[in-house]
Order: structure tokens, then sequence, then C-alpha cells
């Protein structure tokens, strides 16, 4: 579960002679304790109540909405952290709230938006520059995240996590070796990253090293057992193998376990066009597109279904657009056919 931020006081009074104050913070309070033990629809209801008392108490909007997109409702979060922001532009954890919840739903550039204006209110701050590298990764400026990450380095260096996301940005910058290179430094910070396992088990791939891939990840496995996008980078692995029988039982428990996640999606996609069903391959990859994450290759992997199925217009459509979003793979197959 993705860390939000929410603001805990505690107030004692007693019942029979509370005011209005007394009443908003008391209900605020049991709403802290319901989203803390995870009972978000009650925290919703005791943060209800509060804002009765009180429309305008700007904490309970912020918890609000953090027990709102816990419950998978971002839209609605969004409005709370609205309401909280305009009482107070410099509320700081309702403005990185509303970063993650517009980076939920795909919204990337309200997301920097939003980590902008935290900049400025937290120049110094490593944490400010990670995450906008983070989004921007998202965003795929691969060069301005690079950047991002170099600050966050620099204002708190030898963080294993920093290090790894700007490994990651080299190796969708294909510059593996670089990746490579970094991942080896965040290991000898933390030589049991599971992270730097998995990224290192896809530069493999890369390298057309099938066992070292599949050896890697497997470390990373062993690491966090039943991870599903650990799951569906092995499921990748066999894809690639051939082993079609290994790669769909990932993958499917992959999408059992988290079922937004849209790499897997992305995969089952690929593992139905290798058995000929491009109808239901389609489907997936269409449903990987609606998830609104940052998946690598999508549209590269939706234009080669499209050409093997005799449809080379939607094949050109899917890899233009994947151009756009600077898949090496969609720009390689739209220059060589389609005019």
């Amino acid at each position: 579960m993705r860390k939000f931020y929410f603001l805990i006081v505690s107030a004692f009074c007693f019942i029979g002679c509370e005011s209005s104050e007394e009443r908003t913070q008391r209900f605020f309070n049991l709403g802290n304790r319901a989203l803390e033990d995870g009972y978000f629809e009650q925290a919703i209801g005791f943060y209800d109540q509060s804002l009765k008392e009180s429309p305008n108490y700007a904490p309970a909007l912020n918890n609000r909405g953090v027990a709102r997109i816990e419950s998978d409702h971002p839209y609605e979060a969004i409005l709370d952290y609205n309401k909280a922001i305009q009482i107070d532009p410099e509320y700081l954890d309702a403005l990185f709230n509303r970063a993650y919840a517009y980076e939920e739903i795909g919204q990337y550039r309200n997301s920097l938006n939003d980590v902008e204006i935290i900049q400025t209110l937290k120049p110094d701050s490593a944490f400010v520059y990670f995450y906008r590298g983070l989004v921007e990764t998202k965003m795929r400026r691969y060069n301005e995240a690079l950047a991002s990450f170099n600050l966050a380095d620099s204002l708190a260096p030898l963080n294993p996590e920093t290090i790894i996301n700007k490994a990651t940005i080299h190796y969708f910058l294909q510059d593996y070796n670089t990746a490579e290179n970094l991942l080896n430094e965040a290991l000898q910070l933390s030589n049991e990253d599971a992270n730097a396992f998995s990224l290192l088990s896809l530069i493999e791939l890369k390298k057309g090293n099938y066992q070292a891939s599949l050896a890697e990840i497997n470390r990373a496995l062993d690491l966090v057992p039943g991870e599903p996008y650990f799951l569906n980078n092995r499921g990748f692995i066999y894809l690639q193998m051939d082993s079609l029988s290994l790669a769909i039982a990932d993958i499917n428990r992959s999408i059992v376990i988290n079922p937004r996640n849209g790499w897997a999606y992305r995969n089952k996609g690929i593992y139905l066009a290798e058995t000929g069903d491009y109808e239901a391959s389609v489907e997936l990859f269409n449903r990987a597109i609606q998830s609104n994450e940052f998946i690598d290759e999508l549209y590269f992997y939706l234009g080669n279904v499209h050409q093997t199925a005799g449809n080379l217009g939607a094949a050109c459509q899917a890899w233009s657009k994947g151009s756009e979003l600077n898949e090496s793979g969609s720009i390689q197959m739209l220059a060589q056919n389609c005019d």
C-alpha cells in the first residue's frame, strides 16, 4: 500500500458537554483510527461527521481523501484534496496526496504540476526530486527523469532506491551497461534488493541471456515470494523462451494477486497472440491501455498483433501512438511498414 500523508491529533472530552469544535475533533480522531486499521468506508463516515461540524476543516478533508483513494475512489479523493488546498494552498500533505491521486489515474501532467508547487515549498527535499523523477519516467521524459534522480542523489547520496531508478532510466534508454553498473552499485549498498534483481533479469533478457535472466528474477522472488510484478516479469521471460504453459501460469497468478496490474494484461495479450487468439489478444492490450498505467512497448505489441492478423492500418495506428510515447519498437515498425 502506497504511503499517504494524514494528520493525527488526539483530543479528550466528555461527550455530554461537547462543543462543535470538540465534536469535530472527536469524529476526526475516530476516522483516523479507522483509517489506520484499514476500515476505509467507516473512516469516511467519521470524517463526514467531522466535516458536518466544521466544513472547512482541511485535515479532515485530506484524510477523507486518503480513505477514498484507498477504497478505489481516486476522483472523489481529488475533490477532497482540492478543497483542502483551496483552504490552505501550502498544505503539503494534501499536495503530495493529490499528486499521487493524479498519478493513479494517469494524469501525469497534473501530478507534475503539484510536484512543482511542492518543490517551491521544499526546495531541498531529496524525496521531492525523487518523486518528480518517478512521474517524469511515467511520462517517458527519460532525460528529465534522470536529471531529477541525479538531484535527489546529490541531496541524499547512497540511496539504493534512487540508484535503482537511475538504472531503470538507462534501461529504457537502452544503455544496458550503465544500468547494470548502477545496479551493482545499489547491491553493494543493499545486497538483498529484490527490485535490483528484477531489473537485472530484464537486462539479461535484452542481451538474450535467458537462463541468467531467469536466475535473477528467481532471486527477486526468493526475497519477495508472490510479488505480482516479479511473477509477471518471470512470465514474460518464459514467453521469450517459448515456455508458454509456464508463462501463462505466472501471468495468471500475477493477475489474481493484483487484478489492476496492466503489465500482466499486456503479457497475457502477448501469450494469446502466440496461441493465435488475436481477437482476445487485442482485448487484453486494450484493457492494459485502459489501466492508465505506464507500460513499456504496449502499442508495439498491439501493432504486431494487428499486422499478424492482416490489419496493417490498425497496426500503423498502434505503432504511431507508440512512437508518440517514445516506444523504440513502435518507432522501428512504423518506419519499416507504414507510409
